[in-house]
C-alpha cells in the first residue's frame, strides 16, 4: 500500500542535530606568531556541533534558531572554542531527496589557546590567551535524504566571523565545516 499524500500529516516542526570536522584551515597565527594555524587532522582537528529548532512557514521555508559550538583537540599546541546561536532560515527543494540553504547568523564569543612546549600531565600551564566577542554569518548547503520523520544529510557550511577590531580582530577564527546532519520533524 501507499500512503496518499493527504494522508501524510505535515511536520510543523523539526529538531536536530550537526556534527562537522574543518575542512580547510584557521588561521589563528594572524592574531599572534604564538598560535599555530589549525588544519584538518581528522577526529584531532578543530570539530563544530550544533543544535536546531526549526519551524515550518511554508513547504519549503523554515525558520528557528540554531546554535554554534565548536573546538580544537585539548592536546594540541594551540586550541581553540567559540559559542555562537542565533536565528537561521532554511530554503529546502525536493521531498524524500532534498537540497537546502541555510542563512545562519547571530552572536558569538571566541578564544585561543597556546601552550609553551608539551601538556603537562596535570595542573595548568604557561602560555599565550585571547578572547573576543563578535557575530557570525554562516551560510550552508544541505543534501539528503527523508524517510518518515526523520532526515539525515550531508552538510558544508562556512562560518564567516566579524566583530572586535582590538588585537587584531576575530576574523581569523573564520573556516568551513563539513558534516552529517540528522533532525527528526514533529
Amino acid at each position: 500500500p501507499i500512503l496518499a499524500e493527504s494522508q501524510e500529516r505535515d511536520r510543523t516542526y523539526v529538531v536536530g542535530v550537526r556534527s562537522a570536522l574543518i575542512f580547510g584551515r584557521m588561521d589563528l597565527s594572524s592574531l599572534d606568531p604564538a598560535f599555530d594555524d589549525l588544519e584538518p587532522d581528522g577526529t584531532k582537528g578543530p570539530h563544530m556541533s550544533g543544535f536546531f529548532f526549526l519551524y515550518r512557514v511554508r513547504p519549503h521555508l523554515r525558520v528557528g534558531v540554531e546554535t554554534l559550538v565548536a573546538n580544537a583537540n585539548q592536546d594540541a599546541r594551540t586550541t581553540m572554542n567559540f559559542q555562537a546561536a542565533g536565528p537561521v532560515v532554511e530554503v529546502t527543494y525536493g521531498d524524500t531527496w532534498f537540497i537546502s540553504g541555510v542563512l545562519h547568523a547571530g552572536g558569538l564569543v571566541v578564544n585561543a589557546m597556546s601552550r609553551q612546549g608539551a601538556a603537562p600531565s596535570e595542573g595548568a600551564t604557561a602560555g599565550s590567551y585571547f578572547k573576543g566577542d563578535g557575530g557570525f554569518v554562516a551560510p550552508s548547503i544541505d543534501v539528503g535524504y527523508r524517510f518518515r520523520r526523520s532526515e539525515v544529510g550531508l552538510f558544508v557550511k562556512r562560518v564567516n566571523i566579524f566583530g572586535e577590531r582590538d588585537r587584531g580582530g576575530i576574523s581569523a577564527f573564520s573556516s568551513t565545516f563539513i558534516g552529517v546532519r540528522l533532525a527528526v520533524g514533529l
